[in-house]
């Protein structure tokens, strides 16, 4: 059945099938989602059909019945897989067409660890480079992302639950077409710095290993609120807040895991809230070579010339009285 999604219909309303016959051809390319239509029912994956009407096709394929609002709340017969309720419309249709490819493609295969560090570190990256604009990020089994730089947003039609788990791949990011614009309006929206503060706290519970840095970090800012939710966060806050501390020091001065602070680090550094302040042999050099002229020449630096005195009888008196 190839990679995408082989689309049939049996016994739909003409009306519909026009219908979503231009929704498919209108998102194809505008969307992660690749479908084809077929008059073959023998070798479509997804057919749609009507209502309760009794259908069975082959094992792998998924039906979707084309259901009148009025009728929703009535039982489906267990064959049912997917639904969706006329009229047909381009939000509607494309949220069942990315069920249907999840169901297709399933999310056992993707790796949670490589999925949520590679979301992670795409946030990072951009948000570290001030981006100032809207960017698509295609995922596996259909679903795409929208990042919003300018307001700090995501709009994806995927739980936040979903995007967490990490069970997908990234595909490369793009500009925001015309038909995702649209998206963009019905899908919902939901805080950037939330999402990558839930990324970090999840890649530090199962441990996952960070970047390996050297330096040391000072806090220029408290973290937002969802950022000290985590156990250990809040005592991490207050000391690198006090205090430029490397990564080794922050762990033993917190008995904070690892995993912990390289993470709950590495979300402060993406969201700006972080500085290296650089190690601490860079730090007093400046103050060795400073003194090493004094330690080479007299054994105390000529002290400075006396000002002179202001004129007249004032100057006259404190001459007299030894007051300079």
């Amino acid at each position: 059945m190839g990679e995408g999604l082989v689309i049939g219909t049996q016994d739909i309303a003409q009306k519909d099938q026009l219908v979503l016959r231009a929704l498919v051809r209108l998102l194809e390319g505008g969307v992660n989602i690749r479908a084809r239509f077929s008059e073959q029912l023998a070798e479509c994956n997804v057919v749609f059909v009507p209502g309760h009407w009794p259908y069975r096709f082959h094992a792998p394929c998924i039906t979707v019945r084309v259901m009148d609002p009025e009728d929703v709340g009535a039982a489906l017969e267990a064959t049912a897989d997917l639904t969706v309720t006329t009229p047909l419309r381009m939000t509607n249709v494309i949220a069942v067409l990315q069920s249907a490819t999840q169901r297709v493609h399933g999310v056992s295969q993707f790796d949670p660890v490589k999925g949520q560090r590679a979301l992670f570190e795409l946030l990072g990256e951009r948000t570290r480079t001030a981006e100032r604009r809207r960017a698509v990020v295609p995922m596996s089994a259909g679903q795409q992302i929208v990042f919003d730089f300018v307001q700090q947003l995501v709009h994806t039609s995927m739980p936040m639950d979903v995007l967490l788990s990490g069970a997908y791949a990234l595909g490369e990011p793009h500009r925001v077409s015309p038909v995702e614009e649209e998206l963009i309006r019905s899908v919902p929206a939901h805080s950037l710095r939330h999402l990558l503060w839930g990324l970090a706290m999840r890649l530090a519970q199962t441990g996952a290993s960070a970047p390996e840095r050297t330096g040391h970090y000072r806090l220029s800012r408290w973290p937002d609120a969802v950022g000290l939710t985590a156990a250990g966060h809040p005592r991490l806050a207050a000391l690198l807040t006090s205090q430029a501390l490397s990564y080794e020091q922050a762990c033993a001065k917190s008995g904070v895991p690892e995993a912990t602070v390289r993470w709950f680090l590495e979300a402060c550094l993406a969201l700006g809230l972080a500085v290296d302040e650089g190690s601490a042999g860079a730090a007093s050099a400046p103050t060795q070579s400073a003194a090493a002229p004094a330690a080479v020449g007299a054994a105390k630096p000529p002290n400075p010339p006396t000002a002179a005195g202001p004129p007249g009888w004032l100057g006259n008196l404190r001459e007299r009285l030894k007051l300079w």
